[in-house]
């Protein structure tokens, strides 16, 4: 920020940062400015505007404009604040979780769906990172049950934070595991009413965005084509579901003949449903388990 005589006031950081953000690339300007502004006055975005001719003091801005220079240098704004909220809920995260994000609230709002009208029953929430889907369910489904598994030990803890948190830690059971293998921790029946999967889908040579790179490649990356995680998990789903249960996963772009084929091509499901993102991609599937 340019040192002159101007009082830095809320409304000027904001607008000034917002111009910055946006000449540098980082997506959704406003906002990261905002986001940032908030937590260094230790307030929520909502109250910034009623605070816009406040001056924050010297260690406010000088705070604010270290945030603001990790954020140009790539380290995504929700890693800088530690938290991302998700289907309305707060989340913390960390550079060894993926960052939620909108799309995702595809699964939650299937998985959400199919529950409810069971009446509850158990959901299987794999490559669960920071536990978004598998928390998110919970909080909305009082008589669901959640196992949320990942490989990495340190997502799992994350994921344990952000049960606990928000209230249904004794509804989400989490445990280290290889995409559908069923952990020891989990103690209910052994198959499930919903899985719900957003599992790897970048390609190894893909370029990603802006702070993307920042992400842990474990959750990322998936092979030369983004595919590799994917052919792995879709073909371990049947042995998992009841009959009629309902399996969500989420894709990339250019994907969707590959995976409606894999799943196709297990025999036990009936023809998926594709589902688009708000910006019209194909983001995800949803194929229910025929009866055996």
């Amino acid at each position: 920020m340019p040192a002159n005589n101007e009082r830095w006031t809320v409304l000027r950081l904001l607008n000034w940062t917002r111009d910055y953000f946006s000449k540098a690339g980082l997506d959704s300007p406003r906002l990261c400015a905002e986001m940032l502004l908030a937590e260094c006055l230790g307030s929520q975005r909502i109250d910034l505007y009623a605070r816009g001719h406040d001056e924050p003091d010297e260690a406010v801005r000088g705070r604010f404009r270290e945030m603001v220079r990790r954020a140009v240098d790539g380290e995504p704004v929700a890693y800088i604040v530690g938290r991302k909220e998700f289907f309305s809920l707060p989340f913390k995260v960390t550079a060894d979780v993926l960052i939620p994000r909108a799309e995702t609230e595809l699964l939650v709002d299937q998985a959400v769906n199919e529950l409810r009208l069971r009446g509850g029953g158990d959901c299987w929430d794999a490559c669960t990172g920071s536990g978004c889907v598998a928390v998110a369910v919970a909080a909305n489904v009082e008589e669901a049950r959640v196992l949320a598994t990942d490989v990495s030990p340190e997502a799992v803890a994350i994921a344990v934070e952000n049960a606990e948190a928000n209230g249904v830690g004794d509804r989400v059971t989490t445990a280290v595991a290889d995409l559908l293998t069923l952990p020891e921790a989990w103690d209910h029946e052994a198959t499930f009413d919903v899985i719900t999967a957003n599992p790897p889908y970048v390609a190894d040579d893909d370029e990603v965005g802006h702070g993307v790179d920042r992400e842990p490649a474990v959750a990322l990356r998936a092979g030369p084509t983004g595919l590799a995680i994917i052919r792995r998990l879709l073909p371990q789903a049947p042995a998992m579901l009841k009959d009629e249960g309902l399996l969500c996963v989420e894709f990339g772009m250019g994907q969707v003949d590959e995976v409606r084929d894999t799943i196709m091509a297990t025999g036990a499901f009936y023809e998926p449903e594709i589902l688009t993102d708000t910006q019209d991609l194909e983001r995800a599937a949803v194929a229910r388990r025929r009866p055996q």
